[in-house]
């Protein structure tokens, strides 16, 4: 399975095997546990690992392309209130999780490891499903782990193991910072839901803990970028850079990419990555808009060049997916507001049945001209081809064709053309 951007795929709508939970109002903290557990003590959740997904690489040596010698990895560990308890150590590989070895801890609570690993991966060091760490392991390394057996995730320690210790670092800053905005966040919700709630008083609340709420992602979003810039080689920064807005941190990306694929050129998800960047890059701020040309709902052929001369939205959504559904009005809101300034709506649907797609246009009022779609759902070509892993998204592009902004929404669309039309 090759997932670009698995913090997109997993925080998608329309992909996310967590949304029912994400609809519920799960936490940012509880969700980035589903994925990668840390302080929270919280495990994986159908085998679904951002871990296996994205980044179980497999390195050889790049001067001789032979695999690594016979590895003579050593892990030894001790962990408070164990009883006996039988400790396995799991290779989270593309195809499926992979054992590796199963000790029983003896009555000090210690174990010890001989495996044989012959390559640099993500690996998970645990006692049941929901009770393990994430370590990021290489051959020949002489690893000692210390925590609770009760929740061996939790504040564990680990030496001998460079990128395992990043890895946990990274783990433990996101959720702090995660935690701080879900506060911020009950607090608003909790003033809102009280009987006698002052609209002013509201609005001025909002706006303060918006703006606490965005430090908090900027300050957090500075310590990954620097994290990154200064460890590009380690396999943890493949994890971290996830959680940043490509659109905002694009040369983070492209240093990120540089040195794992210097150092893991024959790795398949590296690969994966390398490629993901590299389409980034054509998709970038001031470059031109790929062309589409599909056909509409009459059956004859639309280009998305032909509206050249015009401020565009090229607006991917389907008539199945609700949150598409829900930011329709906001889109229709925008097209009457601006249509007679020179502003045009090319839409792209990933509908696979022509009927529902035809229907939701009316009952949308998607009123413009220009709707288009092969009737492919995901396997368009134009999902690679304009890089997204989640819907609704959309791409603004200037009269010459040049994308000026991406993934707008709600007030965002409304600021941005306002910006442009103004």
């Amino acid at each position: 399975m090759r997932i670009k951007n698995l913090i997109n795929y997993l925080f998608s709508p329309t992909t996310s095997p967590f949304w029912g939970e994400i609809k519920r109002g799960a936490s940012l903290q509880y969700l980035y546990s589903l994925i990668a557990p840390s302080t929270s003590g919280r495990g994986l959740r159908g085998g679904a690992s951002l871990i296996i997904l994205l980044a179980a690489c497999s390195n050889t040596n790049p001067q001789s392309g032979n695999p690594v010698a016979e590895s003579n990895f050593e892990l030894k560990g001790k962990l408070s209130n164990a009883h006996g308890e039988t400790i396995y150590l799991q290779l989270m590989d593309p195809s499926g999780i992979k054992g590796i070895d199963t000790v029983v801890v003896d009555e000090k609570g210690e174990f010890a490891m001989t495996a044989e690993i012959k390559e640099a991966g993500f690996f998970r060091l645990g006692i049941s499903e929901k009770n393990f760490a994430t370590l990021i392991l290489d051959a020949n390394q002489k690893v000692t782990f210390i925590g609770d057996a009760s929740a061996i995730g939790n504040n564990y320690q680990v030496s001998g193991s460079p990128d395992s210790k990043l890895f946990l670092e990274i783990n433990q800053a996101s959720t702090i910072n995660y935690h701080k905005r879900d506060s911020l966040q009950a607090a608003f919700q909790a003033y809102m839901s009280a009987p006698s709630t002052d609209p002013n008083k509201a609005a001025m609340l909002k706006n303060t803990i918006e703006g606490q709420y965005n430090a908090l992602v900027a300050e957090h979003n500075k310590f990954l970028q620097t994290l990154i810039e200064k460890n590009t080689g380690s396999l943890a920064s493949l994890a971290a850079i996830q959680q940043l807005p490509v659109e905002d941190f694009l040369e983070t990306y492209i240093k990120a990419d540089n040195g794992l694929f210097a150092k893991y050129p024959k790795s398949a998800y590296i690969k994966a990555f390398h490629e993901d960047v590299l389409s980034k890059k054509k998709l970038a701020i001031g470059s031109p808009a790929p062309e589409i040309s599909l056909n509409g709902p009459d059956g004859k052929g639309k280009s998305l060049s032909s509206l050249k001369g015009k401020i565009v939205l090229v607006d991917f959504w389907a008539s199945w997916c609700a949150p598409c559904r829900a930011e329709n009005p906001n889109v229709v809101k925008a097209y009457n507001k601006y249509k007679s300034k020179g502003f045009e709506i090319f839409s792209v649907s990933l509908d696979s049945e022509g009927n529902k797609w035809k229907a939701a246009i009316q009952k949308d009022n998607l009123s413009w001209d220009s709707h288009v779609c092969d009737l492919l759902g995901w396997k368009s070509p134009v999902v690679p081809l304009y890089s997204f892993q989640g819907i609704p998204y959309n791409v603004l592009i200037d009269k010459e064709g040049k994308i000026i902004a991406k993934n707008l929404r709600g007030e965002d669309l409304e600021k941005k053309l306002a910006e442009v039309f103004k």
